[in-house]
């Protein structure tokens, strides 16, 4: 359902880890450096109530390395379709819901941090929804931005939208348009 994401986890045996999210909502945690062929999984879990076929995104935090995505995940409350996992460190690395929200739409998540660890921010668009920019705490899923005032609606932003942060700004492809948040 959706392409490998990889990542390492401090602590965990193996650390060199990657991680595909499946249409079956399962999560399945390889050790990329020993892939042990079919059925070679260090971990295997339900995550998702429904289909997972976006593009999920990694961020490490002091409190530990999760894996974005859009999908309403195992536990999480209807209506929410943004989910975070949690890698916890151990032999093999395991991995639950951490959190869930509501990002208003189909649009495939990204994370960005203020060093590589600190400040972590998901974001998401609610692309095929409300055509807004969200953002959200990525250790706890507290919405930090919940799309702005009426003026801050995008045109039309197609499903599985994903925006792209650089130099400060997050940009967002639309159908009409091209959007350019600044982030502080």
């Amino acid at each position: 359902g959706t392409a490998p994401v990889l990542f390492d986890v401090a602590g965990a045996t193996p650390s060199a880890l990657t991680i595909g999210l499946g249409k079956d909502g399962n999560a399945y945690l390889l050790d990329r450096t020993n892939l042990g062929g079919v059925g070679g999984a260090l971990a295997v879990q339900a995550v998702s109530a429904n289909g997972i076929i976006n593009a999920a995104a990694a961020y490490t935090t002091a409190l530990g390395t999760y894996v974005a995505f859009r999908g309403r995940g195992t536990g999480c409350a209807a209506g929410q379709n943004l989910a975070s996992l949690r890698i916890a460190p151990a032999a093999p690395p395991t991995i639950a819901v951490a959190w869930c929200a509501n990002q208003g739409g189909w649009g495939s998540p990204i994370a960005s941090t203020t060093d590589g660890r600190s400040d972590p921010i998901v974001w998401g668009v609610g692309a095929e929804g409300d055509n807004r920019l969200h953002a959200f705490d990525g250790d706890t899923g507290a919405v930090l931005f919940g799309g702005g005032a009426a003026g801050d609606v995008m045109s039309t932003v197609e499903h599985m939208q994903t925006p792209i942060i650089a130099k400060g700004r997050i940009f967002v492809a639309a159908n009409t348009r091209l959007y350019a948040f600044t982030v502080r």
